[in-house]
Formats: structure tokens, sequence, C-alpha cells
């Protein structure tokens, strides 16, 4: 460790549990943070603080004016922005001799497991039930560690797994689906929660890498804010468990053929006969319009309004992240080619700007 790092991390090596052989552990050690929202700001930040040698920063998205109260990393000059470029900026002005790789990428079953290939510890800093399924099926695969948390209003909720199940996220949460909570766009969220939140997930990390043997990997935490409270919970293993119990199966990370990639999705405008169908609500549609699109919202297709759409035609509908999308295809006649496109209004739009 050179002599500036010996300066930076001082205070931290007299720690008696750290001293100079913890420090090395964190140097020699590499975490891919998913996300690089409310929870991965604060907790890449604090990771490469910690004296964490390489860090991964995985994201699909650009900052927004209404990530900016609590999103820590950005400001109004990054507006439009990758995440993952700005983030990594930043990590590398408050710690030059770290190592830092970008992944703009959106998490999902069609991942690949060679992603988590050469890290040490995941954090999955993410903010829908696929994407958080999808992660823990992918360290269990991997047999990789990984620390998850997720914040609702002014609740928020942490913990750590060994990858190898039992328990799994899984078998804390194993029915849920995406709108049986609400988002932050929808349901709001306090700032000061998420950073909290994410800076627990370095701190279990930091416990880990540490002592790996002595980290309880089986107990989730819930953090209230008013009055501050923080309580531990056991998490046992389901023996039904899809991932890691009984009920274990073999998990394909293989393209939902309900789904497009917007290379595809490009390639068959084209060839024309190709109809955008824009599934978001009318107000998020005035905010963030998208060009070319028709507008026919999920509310009023589980109403029953569908309009005359040709049947000859192909469908590809669109959200804000690839979610309500997929849905939105049940509402649709079955011999109708129609596909959800991966990643929603937030991918189509990055990918616009970064491939003019």
């Amino acid at each position: 460790m050179g002599s500036l790092e010996d300066q930076f991390f001082q205070r931290q090596i007299q720690v008696p549990e750290i001293g100079f052989v913890g420090q090395k552990k964190w140097k020699d050690s590499s975490v891919l943070v998913i996300g690089l929202g409310g929870l991965g700001c604060p907790a890449a930040l604090h990771l490469g603080l910690a004296g964490i040698g390489r860090i991964g920063l995985v994201d699909f998205d650009a900052v927004e004016v209404s990530n900016l109260h609590r999103q820590t990393l950005f400001t109004f000059q990054d507006v439009g922005k990758p995440k993952t470029e700005v983030v990594a900026k930043n990590l590398l002005e408050h710690c030059p001799w770290l190592q830092v790789e970008c992944f703009s990428e959106l998490i999902s079953e069609s991942t690949k497991p060679e992603l988590l290939d050469s890290w040490d510890i995941v954090l999955d800093c993410t903010d829908t039930i696929n994407s958080k399924y999808a992660i823990n099926d992918l360290c269990i695969k991997k047999s990789v560690p990984f620390v998850t948390a997720s914040v609702f209003r002014t609740s928020a909720q942490f913990a750590i797994f060994s990858g190898e199940g039992k328990p799994c996220y899984r078998c804390l949460f194993p029915n849920l689906k995406e709108g049986d909570t609400l988002s932050c766009n929808i349901g709001g969220v306090l700032g000061v929660q998420t950073a909290l939140a994410g800076t627990y997930q370095t701190s279990l990390v930091l416990q880990y890498l540490l002592d790996p043997e002595n980290t309880d990997v089986s107990s989730v935490y819930f953090m209230e804010w008013n009055p501050p409270t923080l309580f531990q919970s056991k998490i046992e293993p389901s023996v039904e468990c899809p991932s890691c119990g009984s009920g274990k199966k073999e998990i394909h990370f293989e393209s939902n053929r309900t789904e497009i990639d917007i290379e595809d999705f490009l390639s068959y405008q084209k060839r024309g006969n190709v109809l955008l169908v824009d599934v978001r609500e009318k107000e998020e549609a005035e905010s963030h319009p998208i060009a070319g699109s028709f507008l026919l919202p999920l509310s009023e297709l589980e109403n029953g309004l569908t309009h005359e759409l040709k049947i000859d035609i192909t469908l590809v509908c669109i959200c804000e992240t690839g979610i309500r999308s997929k849905k939105a295809l049940a509402y649709f006649p079955n011999n109708s080619e129609k596909y959800s496109l991966k990643g929603g209004r937030r991918a189509y739009t990055q990918f616009l700007k970064t491939n003019p």
C-alpha cells in the first residue's frame, strides 16, 4: 500500500478489528454494485472510501432531476449523463488508486451469469422485484455472496446471503410480483433512509470480507425512521424454495421470448409494419414522451379498452423500465406478434443517446 494510501486510511487502520491485515484484505477484494440509485450511490462511495481495491458498477440508466434528492453522487450538472460514468468519475476523484469497471446493463432473467465472474461479493441496489430475484438466482448459480436492500417510503430492510442458499432471497420473499410493492415513482421515498440502507449494505460487505465465517448470513434487518428503530429477524430456509430448496429447478438465463432487445426492435422498425405502444399512464407520457409511439395506458387495457389494432402488425409495448409492458401483452390477441421492449423507456432513451 503506497504512502498516500497509508495516510488516507491511517485512522481506519488504527481500529483494532481492522489493522493493516484487515485493510489489506479489503484492498485485495472486489465488489460488484448493481444499481446506482439511492442505495448504490452511498454504497459505492463508502466501499471506495473503506479501501475496497476493485469496484464494478452496473446500471443502464441516465441521471434525472427526480433522482437528485436521494442519489447523492449526482448534481444538476449530471442530468442526462450515464450513471455509471458519473459514479466512476466521482469514485476516482475520492480514491485515485481505485480500480473501477463499468457495465451498462439491465439485470434480468436474460443476464449472463458470467457477469459475476471475478467478483468476491455483489451488492443488490436495484429497485424492482424481478431484478432482485434475478440477482439472487445468478449469485446462487455462481456461489457468490450478496447483500440486498430495499426502501419503501420511510421503511428500509437489508440482508446478506452466502450465495449457497438455505436461506436465500426467495426464501425470504417467495412469491412477490412486480406491483405487490409500490416503486419510488408511485409510493415515494425518504432520501435519508436510502442513504442509511445503502451504507448498512457496505457495512455488511466489509464485515463479510474481514471474517466470512462469523458473519450472520441468515438474518434480515428492518429499519424504521420515526421513531428510529433497527431490529433483526431470522430467515428460515424454505424447503420448497425454487432456488435453493427441494423445489429447486434448473434456472436458465435466456432471453424471454416475450421480450425484444432494442437493437432487434430497431431492425423491425426498418422493415416497417411495427407499432410501438406506450402503456404508461398519460401523466408519464406527457412528462417523458416517446417519439413515434401510440399511447394506450395499462390501466385502460385492464379495463377492457384495446382499440382496434391490426392483427397483422407487430406490436412492441414499452413502459418505463420494461415491467408493465410485459404485463400488457396479455391484453392483446394471442395471434398477434407482440413483444415487450427490454429495459423500457429508460434503456431505449439511453441507447439512442449513445448510438445516434
